[in-house]
């Protein structure tokens, strides 16, 4: 086998584990939502893990995707269901202006 016949092997649409020897960047990339939530395969979160050791440009998205998702967590913790008084009184004369 080819190592480029490698590439097409393995993560396909709807596929979350790798059945080839190593991660390529692509599929680490497809595969980090599941690495973060815990829901891959042993064989495949090894070859991630692997992948990472070896990858530098994976660790940083890796590390920017963990902050990205932090930032969106504190966000909705923070998020008050209502808009703030002030918005609401300038929606309400708004409102009132067109009628």
């Amino acid at each position: 086998m080819h190592d480029r016949d490698r590439q097409h092997e393995g993560l396909s649409a709807g596929d979350r584990n790798v059945t080839v020897d190593e991660v390529t960047c692509k599929q680490f990339v497809e595969l980090i939502t599941d690495y973060f939530e815990g829901t891959l395969s042993s064989r495949t979160l090894t070859q991630v893990e692997e992948h990472l050791v070896l990858c530098d440009s994976c660790v940083s998205y890796s590390e920017q995707m963990q902050t990205t998702a932090a930032a969106l967590r504190s966000l909705r913790e923070h998020h008050e269901l209502e808009p703030p008084e002030a918005v609401m009184s300038v929606l309400r004369a708004k409102r009132g202006s067109r009628r």
